[in-house]
């Protein structure tokens, strides 16, 4: 095959020419190209981490804003109300330490609503000294306890310091109410303002899954929360919340970085909450950052294609410049060969081929001075055949016939075939009188008459036409054949689909400074893509091939008329449709 297209290269001058041409330009092209690419992948690379960057610090600052909301819920424990009631404890008698604890969370679900708390809490637990608990909520099984827990010692040992613990998988009553198992906590001792007594500690669990309420509107993908022993506090995978971040041991001292991670290069950036000990890191596919780099890559692709494409067609012009010469001469021996001897070339050169042309003329010369008295009789045999073709078909030959069907069809008493060829010849003859291109508006609304009278005898009169029209404006000047091919328009795509009466009313009227012409039909109407796809047609070039029609009327009315007014279209489906007409003010009296 490739062999084949050296030996075509070979055979033509032209070929040879556009395929060096070829050659010269893509090389630039593709250096150009490539060096473009690079460069934008290294800015977009750089621009990408930066943009991390931000989104991190943003990150960092809403969670720190969220730790700082849930220590402002744990503050609820230094109000009066509440050190009143730590201090009194709680009563023995069941219906006693109802009403005490109901009054001890009724304090926390106010100061919640008070501090305008944007947290969603799971479950408040007071921790006694003694190791008892109750909770807010009676979410958790049996058997769990919290006094021996290491990370409640250590809150309690930092004498009312916050501490941020977790994540603990809680054994809950009914597995099925909560949205993870998996939850965080805030632990702190419950100092007391009131006396020596030790009053325990608090713990504020929040689910895990309010963090991811809480990241979503950042949409940064891949984030995970780690705390201080690398275990992870949140990640996409739930089922991954509670194991050590296994990637851990790779960053180096913390920090962001490119690491490999299941054979994938990725972008990892950390940050960290220092009030908590947590860290937060996000991965991000190499893939993923490169994805603009890569949309600037198919873009630099599409211009050098284009750019490519634009060097072909200057090549493909420039070598069929050079070699025009040739193929034209070579073009006009086979009109020759086809019997074409009147075939002439110009000869504007003096090299070779301006010789080799020149002799060319010269023969064709000698053979068309032997066949043109032949040729010549036959053109004008054949043009007084046409002109005897055209000179039958002319309107007046038409007007007699249907005048002559009219005079028949009264002779063998067919009134509505007399009728209707009367009106079908008055509509021919006002359609292609010539010299008449506007006309008065009661013209055209007899040419509308016309119309639908014969159309009310075709379909056995299923449709009415009203006209409301000022005497004034009967002698407005519009386009010949500005409303007919509207209400043709109605009766074949309106009324013709409907069962019932069709309906097409013209009205007319003045405002401060138009005309307005409505041609209103209660046909079937348009839908909105319908309507939307006929408005722009109405803008567009329209095609001369078809005499009549929407965007003929709207371009004749533009051009007597201007620019700025022209016909509009509103429908409803299955109400109908009109048509309006938006022209000057009536200036004749």
């Amino acid at each position: 095959m490739l062999g084949k297209m050296i030996r075509n290269v070979r055979a033509s001058i032209r070929k040879k020419l556009f395929f060096s041409y070829f050659v010269v330009v893509s090389i630039p092209l593709l250096l150009i190209g490539s060096i473009l690419y690079v460069s934008m992948l290294s800015i977009t690379e750089q621009q990408t981490l930066d943009n991390r960057a931000t989104q991190m610090k943003l990150v960092s600052q809403q969670l720190q804003a969220y730790v700082d909301q849930l220590e402002l819920y744990s503050r609820v424990i230094y109000t009066g109300e509440v050190q009143q009631l730590l201090n009194e404890g709680p009563p023995e008698e069941p219906i006693a330490l109802t009403r005490w604890k109901s009054a001890l969370f009724e304090q926390f679900e106010q100061w919640y609503g008070y501090m305008n708390i944007k947290a969603t809490i799971q479950n408040v637990t007071i921790v006694f000294p003694d190791g008892t608990m109750i909770s807010k909520e009676p979410l958790y099984g049996a058997g769990l306890s919290f006094r021996n827990a290491a990370w409640y010692r250590e809150a309690v040992a930092r004498q009312g310091e916050v501490v941020i613990a977790g994540p603990f998988l809680r054994p809950f009553a009914d597995p099925g109410t909560a949205q993870s198992p998996h939850t965080f906590s805030l632990v702190r001792k419950i100092n007391n303002t009131l006396s020596p007594a030790d009053l325990g500690g608090i713990v504020i669990d929040i689910n895990v899954m309010d963090i991811a309420r809480l990241l979503s509107t950042l949409q940064l993908n891949q984030i995970s929360i780690l705390n201080a022993e690398g275990k992870l506090v949140y990640s996409q995978r739930a089922e991954e919340i509670g194991e050590v971040w296994p990637y851990d041991a790779q960053m180096p001292n913390g920090m962001s970085g490119w690491l490999q991670i299941d054979g994938e290069r990725m972008l990892v950036n950390a940050g960290e909450l220092p009030a908590t000990g947590w860290r937060f890191v996000s991965l991000d596919p190499l893939g993923s950052l490169s994805a603009y780099a890569v949309t600037v890559r198919n873009i630099t692709l599409g211009v050098g294609l284009f750019a490519l494409l634009i060097a072909l067609v200057i090549s493909t012009f420039i070598a069929g410049r050079i070699t025009k010469p040739l193929r034209t001469l070579q073009a006009n021996m086979k009109q020759v060969q086809t019997g074409r001897f009147d075939t002439r070339l110009q000869v504007n050169r003096s090299d070779e081929v301006g010789q080799l042309t020149q002799s060319f003329n010269q023969m064709t010369d000698r053979i068309e001075s032997l066949v043109n008295d032949v040729y010549k009789s036959e053109i004008i045999r054949k043009e007084a055949q046409l002109k005897a073709l055209h000179s039958q078909i002319n309107p007046h030959f038409l007007y007699n016939t249907l005048d002559s069907m009219n005079a028949l069809a009264i002779l063998e008493n067919v009134p509505l075939l007399a009728r209707m060829s009367k009106m079908l010849a008055d509509m021919f003859r006002y359609s292609i009188s010539q010299g008449e291109h506007v006309v008065a508006l009661r013209d055209e609304l007899n040419q509308v008459k016309r119309y639908i009278e014969i159309q009310q005898i075709r379909y056995d009169h299923k449709f009415r036409l009203f006209l409301s029209i000022p005497e004034k404006l009967l002698d407005y000047p519009i386009p010949k054949l500005a409303l007919q091919p509207i209400v043709e328009n109605a009766v074949y795509h309106g009324l013709e689909m409907i069962p019932d009466e069709g309906i097409i009313a013209i009205t007319a009227y003045e405002t401060a400074d138009l005309t307005m012409i409505e041609v209103f039909d209660n046909g079937k109407g348009m839908t909105e893509a319908q309507l939307n796809e006929i408005s722009a047609h109405l803008s567009a070039p329209i095609d001369y091939t078809e005499h009549l029609g929407l965007a003929n009327v709207q371009e004749r009315l533009q051009l007597y008329f201007g620019g700025e007014y022209g016909i509009s279209i509103h429908s409803i489906p299955e109400k109908g449709t009109n048509v309006v007409y938006r022209l000057p003010a009536h200036t004749i009296n």
